[in-house]
């Protein structure tokens, strides 16, 4: 197994070697990677094309490695403990199952037109199997089956001490002897040949998975109640076993046998040595690994994208799906700001960058973009007497001030410890105010369509590749969950802690008395002031440090 990085140069005639003309762009006399998957040579080999982020500012893969020598030589051989080699092998693992996923998210989608933008490449078809995909059909048919596979276990056992034949037992096997110098069988002779052909057809099984347990550090727990074949065993195991099997074909009844039998036909049909000369080169592969990245997020964040369209056809939808790649890439409704009665879209911007680097200036302008889109889309809505739901509210009619729309970039980083379990969603406070960045037309007015706030999020990366390969959705839910409300109170916290703006609240007798005050004093307030849907009678005033507005008549307001 080698290992090479997206976006990093090595000899040409390095990866001519390795990939032939593909996955690469030549550069002189080098070449850069421009893809990132899995490659399983013709001559056996596997070889990983891995995301710039796993190589750091010095050029070393995980800290410690130098990326030259794991494109080189056998990655397993360089590796320095047994603890690095596991993490490596359940790593790799899941960086698989995350380009399947996407693939089958990206077919199940049907976003045919995209396919020239997503370059998403592959040699498998959609009905065959990768040497990987084998690797972890053994593990989940195992882990759906296995009290089936104890059940015929036991049949098996309990079978064994039925007719047997004594004599026969007597003069072939050799018996254990008791202290009082009776003797003890442990195993009988018996004529059940079907059940001698189910279980060595178990034993085949078990043995191919013990293998690939310890191959690939597949959670699995084997039983040891067959004969497991291993080491040298197993390499002649493996050079008989098509025979053996086309031997014992028919000669089980159970539908979990016929499976075991069909999954063992195809490993040992497809990937015995002899096989190896003339087997194809398989990979999946992405060009563009930025927009899996962004997948990986989206799946983790992002609600169901509603489709209510304007009169000129354009819907949160068609904002977030464009065919030339330019998309909103994250989008969530959530309760607002100001107001947790009503409901706000909060809008993100996933970042996919080597280790080490930050969001760019020029991505700011385009997520402000991106927000001042949604934020006109429904106000077209409002215009036009149409509503997504009755929560979601961008504009209130009288005071003619805007609800404060949400933004945030979030990046994917790696940490030391190379965790998978720990999301580490937090703050990026080296960026703007404590990881908050205001954009404005008017400084001085908080509830104006042009005042806008972006946060700068981390998450870990392996936490965010692991969890989009997860088919537990609860989990994922109890994780947006937690995660929206804290980017809801990470923003109230800044208004009320750290913002140059302090907040005040007056109550009216009613909705005219309110208006009439509006009226009179839309000069001075206009941006400046907010009122909610479900406290019609009061306003809200964000007034600035710098201002010199009158707040006699108003009393202290804290967001929380």
């Amino acid at each position: 197994m080698r290992i090479f990085v997206e976006g990093e140069k090595y000899p040409l005639d390095l990866l001519r070697e390795t990939f032939g003309e593909k996955f690469y762009t030549s550069d002189g006399s080098n070449g850069v990677i421009d893809h990132v998957g899995y490659f399983h040579s013709g001559y056996n080999e596997i070889v990983y094309l891995l995301p710039k982020v796993f190589i750091d500012e010095r050029g070393l893969i995980f800290n410690k490695y130098r990326k030259d020598d794991f494109a080189q030589k056998d990655v397993e051989k360089q590796l320095e403990s047994e603890t690095e080699l596991n993490w490596l092998k359940r790593f790799l693992i899941i960086f698989y199952k995350g380009l399947i996923e996407y693939r089958n998210r990206f077919r199940d989608n049907g976003i045919v037109e995209k396919e020239q933008i997503l370059q998403l490449n592959s040699s498998i078809g959609e009905h065959e199997y990768s040497f990987l995909d084998l690797v972890l059909s053994f593990a989940n048919f195992h882990n759906k089956n296995k009290q089936n596979l104890l059940f015929t276990y036991k049949k098996q056992t309990s079978q064994k001490h039925k007719n047997v034949s004594w004599e026969r037992t007597v003069r072939k096997i050799k018996p254990l002897v008791s202290s009082n110098y009776k003797p003890i069988y442990l195993d009988f002779n018996t004529k059940n040949k079907i059940l001698n052909n189910e279980e060595e057809l178990l034993c085949i099984f078990y043995s191919v998975l013990n293998h690939l347990k310890f191959e690939y550090d597949l959670p699995i727990n084997i039983s040891d109640s067959y004969r497991i074949y291993q080491g040298k065993a197993f390499e002649t195991l493996c050079e008989k076993a098509s025979k053996i099997l086309r031997k014992i074909r028919y000669k089980y009844f159970s539908d979990t046998l016929v499976k075991i039998y069909k999954l063992l036909e195809i490993y040992f049909s497809k990937y015995k040595t002899a096989s190896y000369s003339n087997k194809k080169e398989e990979f999946i592969t992405v060009k563009h690994y930025h927009l899996v990245f962004e997948d990986m997020i989206d799946k983790i964040f992002s609600d169901d994208v509603y489709d209510t369209e304007t009169k000129r056809n354009v819907s949160l939808k068609k904002l977030k799906d464009q065919k030339d790649g330019k998309i909103v890439d994250h989008l969530f409704e959530y309760e607002s700001i100001i107001d947790r009665d009503e409901s706000i879209f909060y809008i993100g911007d996933s970042k996919y960058y080597k280790s080490g680097n930050r969001v760019g200036e020029h991505s700011i302008y385009k997520q402000f973009t991106y927000a001042k889109n949604v934020i006109q889309f429904n106000i077209d809505l409002l215009n036009e007497g149409k509503e997504i739901n009755e929560k979601i509210r961008y504009r209130d009619e009288i005071t003619e001030g805007y609800n404060i729309t949400p933004n945030f970039f979030i990046q994917g980083r790696l940490y030391e410890d190379f965790d998978f379990e720990q999301h580490r969603v937090k703050l990026d406070k080296a960026r703007g105010t404590n990881g908050l960045e205001h954009s404005f037309h008017f400084e001085k007015r908080l509830f104006d369509r042009d005042s806008l706030f972006v946060h700068y999020y981390t998450i870990n990366f392996l936490y965010v590749l692991n969890t989009y390969t997860k088919r537990n959705t609860s989990e994922i839910e109890k994780f947006r969950e937690s995660k929206i409300e804290e980017f809801r109170n990470n923003l109230v916290e800044y208004f009320n802690a750290e913002s140059a703006f302090f907040f005040f609240e007056r109550e009216f007798e009613d909705s005219t008395e309110l208006e009439d005050y509006v009226n009179q004093n839309f000069r001075n307030l206009c941006g400046k002031i907010y009122r909610t849907k479900s406290e019609s009678n009061k306003l809200i005033l964000a007034k600035h440090e710098f201002d010199d507005l009158e707040t006699v008549d108003y009393v202290e307001k804290d967001l929380r």
